[in-house]
């Protein structure tokens, strides 16, 4: 059997500890036809000399081998460079810290062809939790997911925060992404926005199999919450001002309280004096409908409420 082209890209920054685990999961994937960009985005530990001497030992896995180090760019752009680079029509696109399962990169390529959807840009699936060790983590609570299949509205879903795209999982049709214009270097949360713009043009689609490891460890981003939040309120106010109307009103004000819930919990300590505007903002969204520039003030004083962290 001809397999087409795959491309994994992983943009690279200080993760020595992990890097080797985690090429060591692409080499043994099952499926044959598999290329490799790794850019090492300016790390300052020796993450790149642990990648260019792994792959010296499996001279003969990848079809083609892209290694390159640059000056610290940022995930944004360092992703969006991978991705150029790939010459696959799919881009499995990993962190240097997460690994995935063997059968990946088959078992999705095996649902792009059931489906034989044109429109497809984006593929997920279900993960794992492993610590520093690469042990699995128990969850205590298991996150909703969306349906298996291609997915049209996959937007309503993404913005309301109902479901994740877990992001060692991803799969995306490499000139959908090109397209949209690949990852904003503006946004902290470049992920979100990411899937959000490419969810209003394209379908995004489930496989409802457990394929990859996100790896949870004291170094992740999304460990920085109040940041995280401002960004999450960053991230809508964009796409509301890009999309206006694309969320109906009443799903729009229920996602503004819950967020302001949020706000509400995190500035108790950081901000007290801003809690009256909160509960104010809360109450009016009962009758009138936020709108971007809503979201942009709250990522506004959510950054300012950063203070020391």
């Amino acid at each position: 059997m001809t397999y087409p082209l795959m491309s994994v890209a992983i943009p690279a920054y200080n993760h020595s500890a992990f890097i080797e685990a985690c090429l060591a999961s692409v080499c043994a994937q099952t499926y044959p036809e598999l290329e490799l960009v790794l850019i090492d985005d300016g790390s300052r530990d020796d993450t790149f000399a642990k990648a260019e001497a792994f792959l010296a030992r499996h001279p003969d896995r990848f079809r083609r081998v892209v290694l390159k180090r640059q000056e610290n760019q940022g995930v944004s752009a360092t992703s969006n460079a991978c991705i150029e680079a790939c010459q696959g029509e799919w881009v499995h696109l990993l962190g240097s810290d997460d690994i995935l399962y063997p059968d990946k990169a088959m078992t999705i390529h095996q649902a792009i062809a059931s489906w034989n959807c044109p429109e497809l840009a984006l593929v997920h699936a279900d993960v794992d939790y492993v610590d520093e060790t690469g042990r699995t983590v128990t969850r205590k609570r298991q996150p909703a997911r969306p349906a298996p299949g291609p997915d049209f509205h996959a937007y309503r879903w993404l913005f309301a925060g109902k479901h994740y795209v877990f992001n060692p999982t991803i799969t995306l049709r490499r000139d959908a992404i090109l397209a949209v214009g690949g990852f904003d270097k503006t946004l902290p949360l470049e992920d979100l926005d990411c899937w959000l713009r490419l969810s209003t043009r394209y379908a995004v689609a489930r496989v409802p199999e457990v394929l990859a490891g996100y790896r949870k460890h004291p170094g992740n981003a999304s460990r920085k919450r109040l940041k995280m939040l401002g960004a999450q309120f960053q991230t809508y106010a964009k796409f509301l001002s890009r999309h206006p109307g694309l969320i109906e009103a009443g799903d729009l004000r229920r996602h503004f309280r819950q967020n302001l819930r949020r706000v509400w919990r995190r500035m108790k300590t950081h901000r007290p004096a801003l809690l009256p505007k909160v509960a104010w903002d809360a109450l009016c969204s009962w009758g009138r409908t936020p709108a971007a520039q809503d979201y942009a003030y709250y990522a506004e004083k959510l950054k300012e409420g950063q203070g020391g962290q």
